[in-house]
């Protein structure tokens, strides 16, 4: 089965000692070699003992820590033909299916809501074929078959250099479904899998804080520019709240820095979910006219990063926005 890169490197000391770190291109080789300089952790809870040996210990490149970020691998000795009768075979350059035109599959067995951001493959291709990896999953319930998620082709090397490539995934696990990854490798003997890497970030509403970036002020000459400005009275705007961020993977919600400012005699602004109806709930509240006040709120998002902002009859304010973190 997989496993988490916060247990410890305790076994495949066959592939010890492989691959340094490259740049950040989507494809790319890794030589056989050195191992390279210890890398950043790969999320909040890895130990520093396993954080970047265990991924050059698999062929694959170390990565940047980006906060709410986790990874999991498999290696060769995870990979199975996907037909019994094909038989695999391990060698020092990976696994490879013993018969023409096999393919090699990893059951992932993903539990359900983790947010799939990343799959990389690291592939020791020497004879020049074709080769891709493929993340896809079967609906338990017969509903989807053979769903394809990604297409990583994998380009080809000398015999001792593994090949990798990686591609972008914007995907939640569902109970429902059956994940594996596999690698088409066209071919027998020349083409090997080392192992397959997934970036995700944890099942249910896992808070990753980013620097605080204003997405909405109403206030005319305020940045950011391009949004709708002028007080909010008696009504509802959409707010977009990832207006100048880039994010790993689309939020469920955002905790936001919430400023009201030119306030009426008294009044409240709530945020929620945009394409949903008022909940009754408030997010900030003034009680005298001209009042400035500011406060930390929570607001779900629609699909696109939109909210609610909705001020009563007979209130109007202006308001700023600063996103602070994410819900995923």
């Amino acid at each position: 089965m997989g496993e988490d890169v916060t247990r410890a490197v305790t076994r495949r000391a066959l592939l010890a000692g492989a691959g340094g770190a490259v740049g950040a291109a989507a494809v790319g080789a890794v030589s056989a070699g050195p191992a390279a300089a210890e890398a950043p952790p790969l999320g909040p809870g890895d130990p520093i003992a396993g954080r970047g040996a265990r991924a050059r210990a698999l062929g694959l490149p170390p990565l940047a820590a980006t906060p709410g970020l986790h990874h999991r691998l498999w290696g060769q000795y995870d990979v199975q033909p996907n037909y019994s009768a094909l038989g695999k075979a391990v060698s020092p350059y990976g696994a490879f299916c013993t018969e023409a035109d096999g393919n090699l599959v990893v059951g992932l067995g993903l539990e359900a809501d983790l947010q799939l951001t990343e799959v990389a493959f690291a592939v020791n291709n020497s004879s020049g074929a074709s080769v891709d990896g493929i993340l896809e999953y079967n609906s338990f319930d017969g509903s989807a078959l053979g769903v394809n998620l990604a297409t990583v082709p994998v380009a080809s090397g000398g015999a001792t250099t593994l090949q990798f490539g990686t591609a972008a995934l914007s995907h939640r696990t569902s109970a429902q479904d059956n994940y594996d990854a596999a690698l088409y490798t066209r071919a027998s003997g020349s083409v090997r899998i080392w192992s397959v890497r997934l970036s995700y970030i944890p099942n249910g509403y896992g808070f990753t804080p980013i620097p605080p970036k204003r997405v909405y002020d109403s206030r005319a000459g305020d940045p950011p520019p391009g949004v709708t400005k002028g007080q909010l009275s008696n009504g509802t705007r959409v707010i977009d709240m990832l207006n100048g961020l880039s994010l790993p993977v689309a939020p469920r919600g955002v905790l936001v820095s919430l400023g009201v400012v030119n306030t009426s005699f008294s009044g409240f602004l709530a945020l929620y979910e945009n394409g949903t109806a008022w909940p009754g709930t408030s997010s900030i509240n003034w009680f005298v006219p001209d009042e400035v006040v500011a406060t930390t709120a929570y607001t779900d998002v629609d699909a696109t990063g939109k909210a609610l902002a909705k001020v009563p009859a007979n209130a109007s304010t202006d308001f700023f926005v600063d996103v602070v973190g994410y819900y995923a």
